[in-house]
């Protein structure tokens, strides 16, 4: 009988796992909406190929002494008919996957688990699952192969370019309050799919001189300064946008690999005006988006997990500190807008595909972005009752003449 493996988290991965007890747990949600019904015994082969390229995902977490780590798993993954909540939590106990794959007719749902991967990893694992099963249920003769080796996935690639950073080399933080969207909360999240046209909407970034995700980053500032009052006004407001740093830093790892570039605005010292909010939010990505600027950021959070008191402490003294991180940041931004840019299946695919949208839980707002063809998918989600944020954001494409298509998901 082969021995099972295990495998250590990276640097995101241990941060989150000590969260894995909380009622809301950091998913992402990838979705493709074919063409025809989905077949489920089509679905079950193809996950069953899709785990032989990614073993480190057919896993479940177990505690160790002073941090968690994954377990190979010796049961087979079964899929099912979709059954529970968007981006429902997947840990509940040690014998629980942390990936979910279901369907709902013509529907295929992966939710991933942020412990295992980052986006950008968990959307390489999603397009081997989706191309398996059409090949299989069109018999197609195109074959699927993973575009890094087994040994490039497992890589931890926060070790790999980790360098030592003091405190000397952090510049020091804006001390202006950051503005918090007022309203009241509900016990579940609300989800929401935006559907344009990729085409018209860069078009009318191109009209600002500026990219897809300055354009919406700025869009999005520019929705929240009707919303605001007077002493609002004066607070900052503070964007988070996840980069994805396989680019900056060559790596295939299949494990988390992300760090983060912020952007503020604040109307008091400024203007509500889009054409200076997109030079201004242009300005601080083009300054934040090197390696230089990302690996200090970068290196700070591998810093505390190789302090020599936080290595020697049990994981239960890191899970209540890093609890407290955890609310101590979540209080330091506005919102979330994570890009993970165009997904393409090839040419082979495609054709079987309608559309393909993203989403992701949280705690209070964000937003995911990726596109499938022509298509712009924008998954909100929310745990506000009311959001008017998002409804003026929605009206200004619309109000530019961009058709606008909007899906809500019930929340009871």
């Amino acid at each position: 009988m082969r021995q099972l493996s295990w495998y250590k988290l990276d640097n995101i991965g241990k941060f989150y796992s000590a969260l894995s007890s909380k009622q809301v747990q950091n998913v992402f949600r990838f979705s493709v909406t074919l063409k025809e019904k989905v077949d489920e015994n089509c679905l079950q082969k193809a996950v069953d190929h899709t785990l032989l390229l990614f073993p480190s995902f057919h896993v479940h977490l177990r505690k160790g002494f002073f941090w968690y780590y994954l377990d190979e798993s010796d049961r087979k993954y079964e899929v099912g008919e979709e059954n529970l909540p968007i981006c429902f939590r997947l840990y509940n106990n040690r014998r629980d996957f942390l990936f979910r794959v279901s369907y709902y007719k013509r529907r295929i749902n992966f939710e991933v688990s942020h412990i295992l991967s980052d986006g950008r990893g968990s959307i390489e694992f999603f397009k081997i699952l989706i191309e398996y099963y059409l090949k299989e249920k069109y018999h197609l003769k195109k074959t699927v192969m993973s575009p890094s080796s087994y040994q490039e996935k497992e890589e931890d690639s926060f070790e790999k370019y980790y360098r030592k950073v003091h405190l000397r080399d952090l510049k020091p933080k804006n001390k202006t309050k950051i503005y918090r969207y007022h309203g009241r909360k509900m016990n579940q999240t609300r989800y929401l799919e935006v559907h344009m046209p990729v085409s018209k909407v860069l078009a009318k970034a191109h009209e600002y001189d500026c990219s897809l995700t300055t354009f919406l980053s700025s869009v999005l500032i520019f929705s929240f300064a009707p919303l605001m009052s007077e002493n609002d006004l004066k607070k900052m407001v503070k964007i988070d946008i996840p980069v994805d740093l396989r680019p900056y830093f060559p790596s295939f790892s299949s494990k988390n690999y992300f760090g983060l570039a912020s952007i503020e605005y604040c109307f008091a010292k400024r203007d509500d005006d889009l054409q200076k909010i997109t030079e201004i939010v242009r300005s601080e990505l083009q300054e934040k988006l090197t390696a230089k600027s990302l690996s200090v950021r970068v290196n700070q959070m591998v810093s505390f997990e190789k302090n020599p008191f936080c290595r020697v402490a049990p994981l239960g003294v890191k899970n209540f500190v890093l609890r407290i991180i955890d609310a101590v940041v979540a209080g330091k931004s506005t919102t979330t807008i994570s890009n993970l840019g165009k997904i393409d299946f090839g040419d082979s695919f495609d054709s079987y595909i309608e559309n393909v949208n993203v989403l992701t839980s949280t705690q209070g707002f964000q937003m995911t972005i990726c596109s499938f063809q022509d298509k712009l998918s924008i998954g909100i989600a929310s745990r506000y009752k009311y959001h008017d944020g998002i409804r003026n954001f929605c009206n200004y494409f619309s109000n530019c003449g961009i058709p606008v298509a909007i899906n809500v998901s019930e929340v009871k």
